[in-house]
């Protein structure tokens, strides 16, 4: 028994050495992973932390960028709080830019650089900071630098070789890189020797990219008709082929690049064919004129100022479904550039990021010699020509696009679309119009012709002149048209609040307090200096050589008449434009002006009357002139009609006009028809070979007809 225990012992013994001893070789393995691991982690480790302070000092430095840009706009301008927001309004033209420094000959885009010894002061940009070390000539102790070509990354700045693809840019830079900003523990510090203190270094180059083509707009693709494009109302028909000296091509030989740009960019709007880069993607642009139609009503139909993508979708195939693109960054539209192919040199007119909200920052400035300090009043809370960006919201209400105006932000918030000039038409609004389709062709006589004319050649879309309902215009003009009314029918300017004739228009104050928008008469008169409006004819009221000047003398009247006359050239008919107000208890009109012969001098001829030999008579002779540079060679269905009345002095020299008399002569539409093969480019008379339905001499005893001048009497 002994024996057997004995060995039992001994096996038990090697059975738990064996176990330790796994325990201590497993137990090395887990700490020689431990520490190899913990060695190959500390790299990383010290990597992570020093891109960490990498990451923080660019952060630091693009602080100390960006608040310098912030600087000079508190240096150089005069901050005005209005509901809570502060505008800074610059305190001279040249401070609305900024202040350029160590700017290279040739790069237009270039605003400033880190550069030594900077001239910026502080007056009222800050200087750069920089220290007379190179960041390409003077290479560091463990042998870095930045070359040029680097610097240059972007394309930004015009190419050295303009046939290569390389980024070398020309001379005039390489010779100018950036300074170095070294970064001690009291920030950015212009050093003269090395310190121990430094922490890192920065150098940068700012440029301007508000006056580049935003490549998520700009250019039109082959199929849009120079009508539309000829509009240039949007960036997005900007010519990408004639782009200076490295137009984009968009030609036969394979080389449509624009269409290729709008195809990649306007993916789901204008759906086109085949495979992104292949040569023949978007080659339906050639032959499908629907594609470039589409690509036109989505631009003119756009709200939103190009800052979202169109969140359209198109089925490319069962398995994909895609919206419109754009470039998110610049790197994207070098990749796009690089699969494309078209010239690299082009690069430096080309941008992603110049779109804006459009909102209007007009503020007039004093011209020389005037009486009136337009600058100054500009600030004041009732000015006419206020600074667009103190007159902000004060109410909340919602803006004609459907968005809420938020107390606070700019009244005038986006531009007015002038598109909207096609709601109005001679025959009221063009909602309740005949919309023709575009075959046949309608003659100009056709009193629809303006209709057809808007559609077929000019571009506007069925549904946009759809939209010119008569509630849309008098809440985006301040206009009426009468019920019932006929062609030629006056409008009533009432503005967008009013039930009847207005007597002004409403100062941006006045708008603002009202909780609207204001209308396009209200942004014209605000726009255009006050001091230039209503101006008689230098005699006062009737004085001087000239008729009776009251309704000169009466602003409102001329800014009606200046909207009347942007409306007249918009509109492709031939009715001048008439608006109605009511100054003072009298409604007035104004008119705009067509392609038309107007009167120029009216001369009074009087003798003993043809008629009766025992009266006096009096003959008004007519002198037209069509003073448009392009008067037709004739004049097609024009009728003058006058209106009005004259009084006749019956005394001799010196005979005053006495308030309130009646008049000898009133004209109530008397009308005579132009000749049409005389077009009046040439000041002429009215005669029996310009006109065809002239009464016979004498003409009636008792006037107010267009009549023959009859012959002297002996």
């Amino acid at each position: 028994m002994d024996s057997l225990h004995k060995v039992s012992s001994q096996r038990e013994r090697a059975a738990a050495l064996i176990i330790v001893l796994a325990f201590v070789v497993l137990v090395t393995a887990l700490a020689v992973a431990y520490f190899s691991r913990a060695t190959s982690d500390r790299p990383v480790a010290h990597a992570s932390f020093n891109q960490s302070k990498a990451d923080l000092l660019v952060a630091s430095a693009m602080d100390n960028i960006i608040g310098d840009l912030r600087q000079e706009i508190t240096n150089g301008s005069t901050a005005t709080t209005t509901n809570g927001t502060t505008i800074y309004i610059p305190n001279s033209a040249a401070n609305m830019i900024p202040q350029r420094s160590g700017n290279a000959a040739g790069v237009p885009n270039l605003i400033r650089l880190s550069v030594r010894s900077d001239s910026l002061s502080g007056n009222p940009a800050p200087g750069s900071r920089a220290s007379a070390v190179n960041s390409t000539t003077d290479v560091s102790a463990n042998g870095r630098f930045v070359t040029s070509t680097r610097w240059n990354t972007h394309y930004l700045v015009p190419k050295k070789n303009t046939g290569t693809d390389d980024s070398i840019p020309i001379d005039a830079f390489t010779n100018a890189t950036p300074d170095w900003v070294f970064v001690t523990n009291q920030g950015a510090t212009v050093i003269t020797s090395p310190s121990n203190s430094v922490m890192g270094r920065y150098a940068y180059a700012i440029y301007d990219e508000g006056s580049l083509l935003d490549m998520n707009v700009a250019g039109y693709p082959t199929g849009t008709t120079a009508i539309q494009s000829g509009r240039k109302g949007s960036i997005a028909f900007a010519d990408l082929t004639a782009l200076g000296n490295y137009p984009i091509p968009n030609g036969s030989g394979g080389a449509y690049q624009v269409d290729k740009l709008v195809g990649w960019r306007n993916y789901a709007t204008t759906q086109p064919t085949n495979t992104f880069p292949n040569s023949n993607f978007a080659a339906n642009f050639q032959s499908d004129a629907t594609r470039a139609a589409a690509y036109f009503t989505s631009i003119i139909n756009n709200a939103s100022g190009f800052l979202s993508t169109n969140t359209t979708t198109w089925a490319v195939s069962s398995n994909a479904l895609r919206t419109d693109q754009s470039f998110v960054n610049r790197q994207e539209l070098l990749a796009f550039r690089g699969s494309t192919q078209f010239s690299s040199n082009a690069l430096q007119y080309l941008g992603t990021s110049s779109r804006g909200t459009n909102s209007p920052s007009f503020s007039p400035s004093t011209p020389a010699g005037s009486t009136i300090d337009y600058a100054t009043l500009a600030s004041t809370s009732t000015a006419v020509n206020p600074n667009f960006l103190l007159r902000t919201v004060s109410t909340s209400f919602t803006r004609f696009d459907g968005t809420t105006a938020v107390v606070g932000e700019p009244l005038v918030k986006t531009r007015f679309p002038l598109s909207r000039l096609a709601w109005i038409t001679y025959k009221g609004p063009s909602a309740l119009r005949t919309l023709p389709p575009q075959s046949p062709t309608l003659p100009t006589t056709d009193s629809n012709y303006d209709m057809w004319a808007l559609q077929w050649l000019y571009g506007i879309s069925a549904s946009y002149l759809q939209a010119g309902t008569a509630a849309n215009i008098k809440a985006c003009f301040g206009l009426t048209f009468p019920t019932g009314g006929s062609a030629g029918s006056p409008w009533t300017y009432t503005n967008p609040a009013g039930t009847s004739a207005a007597s002004a228009i409403m100062r941006l104050d006045q708008v603002a307090a009202a909780a609207r928008e204001p209308d396009f008469f209200e942004l014209l008169q605000a726009a255009i200096l006050s001091g230039s409006l209503g101006q008689n004819t230098g005699g006062g009221v009737t004085g001087g050589n000239v008729f009776p000047d009251v309704h000169m003398s009466n602003t409102t009247h001329h800014i009606l008449t200046i909207g009347a006359c942007i409306i007249d050239q918009a509109s492709p008919g031939s009715i001048p434009t008439r608006i109605q107000f009511n100054p003072s208890g009298t409604v007035w009109t104004a008119y705009g002006v067509k392609n038309l012969p107007y009167i120029t001098q009216l001369y009074p001829i009087a003798g003993t009357s043809p008629n009766d030999s025992t009266k006096w008579a009096t003959y008004l002779l007519f002198q037209l002139w069509n003073p448009h540079q392009n008067a037709g060679a004739s004049t097609s269905s024009v009728r003058l009609r006058v209106d009005g009345a004259i009084g006749i002095f019956t005394g001799g020299n010196g005979q005053t006009w006495t308030a309130g008399a009646t008049p000898q002569l009133t004209a109530t539409w008397q009308s005579v028809i132009l000749n049409s093969a005389y077009s009046f480019s040439t000041v002429a008379p009215l005669n029996t070979v310009s006109t065809t339905n002239a009464g016979p001499a004498p003409g009636p005893a008792t006037g107010g007809t267009f009549v023959v001048l009859a012959a002297p009497v002996p």
